[in-house]
């Protein structure tokens, strides 16, 4: 298995036609739609995706690939000002998963962050997502409250 880690736009047309036939596909279980982000209603719509959260230019968005198929995503916000990164959205097709993919997306993430001289970097998770949880406080990231969503809000300091 071929894996590569590729930037993409939610400003771009054609990565934006892809998107939402891979996003759409993905979040067909309303579980994995609402373990992503609490704030989208099931059934999933992409438009209502894409206003709620990538309408902003500060939001690096990335996807693995595998073979050319994409199989999992990752997107960051960074907050230049305050020399955060929020890694957002990381999620990994079902079909994927147990690879060591999502690792491989949010060290990818976090070598950004650093590379942009972020301080700290956050990541939500519900709180029933154990693997992702699980995940992320075996990458030094640890639980500093709770969003009005119920999801829980991690942090990681990078210097």
């Amino acid at each position: 298995m071929s894996i590569s880690i590729e930037k993409i736009s939610y400003q771009n047309q054609k990565d934006l036609r892809i998107l939402e036939s891979v996003l759409s596909t993905w979040f067909k279980n309303p579980k994995e739609l609402n373990w992503t982000d609490p704030r989208m209603k099931y059934p999933f719509k992409f438009k209502n995706w894409v206003a709620l959260t990538y309408s902003y230019d500060d939001i690096d968005s990335y996807v693995i690939k595998s073979d050319d198929w994409i199989v999992g995503m990752g997107n960051m916000m960074i907050s230049e000002d305050i020399k955060r990164a929020h890694a957002l959205h990381v999620f990994i097709d079902p079909k994927f998963r147990h690879k060591g993919l999502a690792t491989q997306m949010l060290e990818f993430l976090e070598k950004k962050a650093r590379e942009l001289d972020m301080k700290t970097m956050t990541i939500r998770v519900m709180p029933k997502n154990e693997p992702a949880k699980r995940l992320y406080e075996k990458k030094g990231f640890e639980v500093n409250g709770t969003s009005k969503w119920g999801s829980l809000m991690m942090e990681k300091k990078l210097i």
